[in-house]
C-alpha cells in the first residue's frame, strides 16, 4: 500500500487594494469600532482581575465572555462579523502572554483610541465566505468588494483568513492569509564568492562586501519641504471643520507615499540580492536603540533597514538560501580583513584608516562588510 505524501505549507500574506462602496465603508467603520470596543472592554476586565489578584482569563475565556456577556449586553455587536470580535479577544490574550514573557520585552497592553489606533480587523474563512471571484474579493457580512488584483494567487494556495485595514488617508486594503504548498528546495552550499556581506550605513543605507553601495531614495528627506507645507496648512484650519479633515488626509497621503517608496526600494533590493547570492551576512543591530543615539534617528527611520532585513530573510528562505546574523559586538570596522590587526583607536568620524600591521588603507564601511562576510561564512561552515 502506497504511503501518502505529507504536504507541508508555508504561510504568506497577499495584500490587495480594495474599493468598497459607500454602504460597505459604513460596515467597515462599524466593524472597526466594534473590534476596538471589545478589545477595550476585555482589557478593562483583565486589568481589574489583575489588580484584585485573580487569575487572568485566557483566549477561550475572553472569547466566551465576548459571546455570552458582551453580545447580550450590547446587541449591536451582533451586526458585525463574529470572527472579527473573536480575533480581537485572541489578540488581547496574546498581548498579555507576550507581556509576561520577559524574553520578548513587550509593552503592557494599552487601550485603543478611536483617533490614533490603527483601523483594522481580522476574520477567518468558513463555508467559503472568503474568496476571489473575477476582479472582486468576497468577504464575510459584506459580499463582493471591488479589488485591484495585481497578482494571482499561487497554484494550490489555500485561503485561511483575511485582514481588512484602512489607512489614515482613507485607502482600504485586504490582506489574504494563505497557506501555500512548500515545494522542496535543496539546501545550497555557499562558497565565499557566492556569499555577500552587508554593513549598515546611515548615509548609504548599506555597503556591500564587493565594494558597491546601495542608493536609497531617502524618501522622507525628499518630501520634507512638501510635508512641512501641508502641515502648515493643516495648523491653520479650524478644529473640527471639514476643511481640517481634508487637509489631514493630504498630510497622511504624503506620509503614505513616503512609506510606499521606502517599502518598494526594500522589496526590489532584497529580491535582487536573493537572486544573486547563496548566503547573505548582516549584523544583528538593535536599530531601535541606534535611532535614539548620535543624532541618527531620522536617517535610521528613513532607511527602513530592519524592514529590508525581514524581506531579505524570507526571500532567501524560499530559495533554500541562508541569512546569517553576526553578533553586533563583532569588531567589523576595527578589524583589518587582510592581516587581522584590530585598530582600537578608530573613531566613528574616521571614514578611512591605514592598518598599522600591514599598511593597507581601508574604506571603513567596505572593510566592515568584508569582515562581516568572512565571519558569516565561517559560521556557516561550522553549522
Amino acid at each position: 500500500m502506497e504511503e501518502k505524501t505529507k504536504i507541508t505549507y508555508k504561510h504568506r500574506g497577499f495584500k490587495y487594494r480594495i474599493y468598497p462602496t459607500e454602504d460597505q465603508c459604513i460596515s467597515f467603520t462599524k466593524t472597526f469600532g466594534c473590534v476596538r470596543f471589545v478589545y477595550n472592554n476585555l482589557l478593562d476586565k483583565q486589568q481589574k482581575a489583575h489588580n484584585a489578584g485573580e487569575k487572568l482569563a485566557g483566549k477561550i475565556g475572553l472569547d466566551n465572555h465576548c459571546t455570552r456577556v458582551l453580545k447580550k449586553e450590547y446587541p449591536w455587536l451582533c451586526e458585525v462579523d463574529k470572527f472579527a470580535l473573536s480575533n480581537s479577544a485572541f489578540a488581547l490574550a496574546t498581548a498579555y502572554s507576550n507581556f509576561f514573557n520577559r524574553s520578548l520585552k513587550a509593552e503592557k497592553p494599552k487601550f485603543k483610541s478611536r483617533k490614533t489606533s490603527r483601523m483594522s480587523y481580522s476574520t477567518n474563512i468558513t463555508n467559503n465566505n472568503i474568496a476571489i471571484v473575477d476582479t472582486q474579493i468576497k468577504l464575510p457580512k459584506l459580499g463582493m468588494v471591488k479589488a485591484k488584483l495585481h497578482r494571482p494567487l499561487p497554484r494550490g494556495a489555500i485561503i485561511k483568513g483575511a485582514t481588512v485595514s484602512k489607512t489614515a488617508c482613507g485607502h482600504y486594503y485586504c490582506v489574504l492569509k494563505l497557506a501555500i504548498p512548500a515545494t522542496p528546495v535543496p539546501a545550497t552550499k555557499p562558497t565565499i564568492e557566492r556569499t555577500l556581506g552587508i554593513d549598515y550605513s546611515s548615509h548609504d543605507f548599506a555597503v556591500f562586501s564587493d565594494g558597491s553601495y546601495a542608493t536609497p531614495p531617502h524618501a522622507l528627506r525628499m518630501m520634507e519641504a512638501r510635508l512641512a507645507k501641508e502641515q502648515r496648512r493643516l495648523s491653520r484650519k479650524t478644529r473640527g471643520s471639514s476643511n481640517k479633515e481634508k487637509q489631514r488626509r493630504k498630510v497622511a497621503a504624503v506620509h503614505e507615499k513616503v512609506a510606499n517608496q521606502r517599502k518598494d526600494f526594500c522589496h526590489k533590493l532584497s529580491r535582487e540580492i536573493a537572486n544573486s547570492y547563496d548566503a547573505v551576512c548582516v549584523e544583528d543591530l538593535d536599530l531601535r536603540n541606534l535611532s535614539r543615539t548620535l543624532r541618527l534617528g531620522k536617517a535610521t527611520a528613513d532607511n527602513g533597514f530592519g524592514m529590508f532585513r525581514t524581506f531579505l530573510g524570507y526571500k532567501l528562505e524560499d530559495k533554500g538560501k541562508l541569512l546569517i546574523k553576526i553578533n553586533k559586538w563583532f569588531p567589523s570596522s576595527k578589524l583589518c580583513h587582510c592581516c587581522g590587526y584590530i585598530n582600537n583607536e578608530l573613531m566613528l568620524k574616521d571614514r578611512t584608516w591605514t592598518c598599522a600591521g600591514c599598511g593597507t588603507k581601508h574604506d571603513r564601511d567596505v572593510n566592515a562588510a568584508i569582515n562581516i562576510r568572512n565571519e558569516g561564512f565561517a559560521i556557516q561552515k561550522a553549522m
